[in-house]
């Protein structure tokens, strides 16, 4: 039924796609009905003009809020955390700023990354008043060890003691666990010398070659005092080689003193370089001898008063032929293992 209670022509249809006003008038003629494409009863030459009219406002209202949307901050500019307000007169509602990222590494520039606190701890090599403190409070733990403010093998040794009284891990290092069940607080962690490749002051090349092990071992007790070098540990008849440019000094094939069979290398600053307890001696040098760093000058061995021990090379750096000084910092800078 139509709204004047007339029935539909025969055949007539209405699409609703296609009407878009709200009014539907039937046709002069009084058959079927007319669409009219516009709402109310606007005449439809104006409806084009009006269209028309709406578009412009669109890109004129487009170009105005541009300007505020651009000064809207990028994350990059954002506060550190909290809430961003939106420029005035934008419309944009404040939005919430998520916290940047922890700071990393700059492969670029390694000096601007933040450096790793140091563990607290105290391990063999250490020297100073911390390891004398740790000394004392193991002594009062009944634990025999030197006050020396050396951490040598027998300060080692006491600090495994102590680990495995109190059921700890026997690794001879004085971590924080040990410190706090001794009740003793250092600065940080307190190591021997810790020299990387290239800052050796004397030694150009390692003076063994093949598998060896050593230790800052300078200065715990001996026999005969304190030990003046470093002892090298490795096999019968291991290589060994010039650690520097220079001559040979002096040398014997026979042995004699503590030593054995030894020699001694001089640099051309005058530094003297000393090798002991060898098996033996390269036969084409003599006292005079020049050699070049990695010249083979012997072979490992257990000679001297090392006889009956383990085969090692028992190595000291003097310079300018004075006292001999601790050669671990320039061992560990040229070992081509570290």
């Amino acid at each position: 039924m139509t709204s004047e209670g007339r029935s539909d022509p025969p055949g007539a249809r209405l699409d609703a796609s296609h009407i878009h006003g709200d009014f539907l008038r039937p046709r002069p003629w009084g058959k079927g009905f007319r669409i009219i494409d516009r709402s109310g009863n606007t005449p439809r030459g104006l409806t084009r003009p009006l269209r028309k009219a709406a578009g412009l406002i669109a890109l004129i209202s487009v170009g105005v809020m541009a300007p505020a949307l651009g000064a809207v901050p990028m994350p990059d500019q954002l506060p550190s955390g909290g809430t961003s307000a939106a420029p005035e007169g934008s419309g944009l509602p404040a939005q919430p700023v998520a916290a940047p990222p922890a700071p990393t590494a700059d492969p670029a520039n390694p000096a601007a990354t933040p450096a790793a606190p140091a563990a607290v701890g105290l391990r063999f090599g250490a020297r100073g008043k911390d390891v004398k403190k740790l000394q004392r409070k193991l002594r009062v733990r009944g634990i025999k060890v030197p006050v020396d403010g050396k951490y040598g093998r027998k300060t080692r040794a006491g600090v495994r003691i102590f680990q495995r009284r109190y059921k700890m891990k026997a690794t001879g290092v004085a971590n924080a666990a040990v410190l706090r069940k001794l009740g003793l607080k250092i600065r940080a962690v307190a190591t021997g010398p810790a020299a990387t490749p290239g800052t050796a002051q004397f030694l150009k090349v390692f003076p063994v070659v093949g598998s060896y092990s050593y230790e800052n071992d300078f200065g715990d007790p001996r026999g005969q005092g304190p030990h003046q070098g470093n002892d090298i540990i490795g096999s019968m008849g291991l290589q060994l080689v010039s650690c520097v440019d220079g001559t040979i000094l002096r040398l014997t094939r026979e042995e004699t003193g503590l030593g054995g069979i030894w020699i001694w290398i001089v640099d051309g600053a005058g530094n003297e370089y000393y090798y002991a307890h060898m098996a033996s001696i390269a036969p084409d040098l003599q006292p005079g001898s020049k050699v070049t760093a990695g010249q083979f000058v012997g072979t490992m061995g257990m000679t001297g008063d090392a006889r009956g021990t383990i085969p090692h090379l028992h190595f000291e750096i003097r310079p300018n032929g004075g006292g001999s000084i601790d050669p671990f910092t320039d061992l560990r800078a040229v070992d081509p293992r570290k």
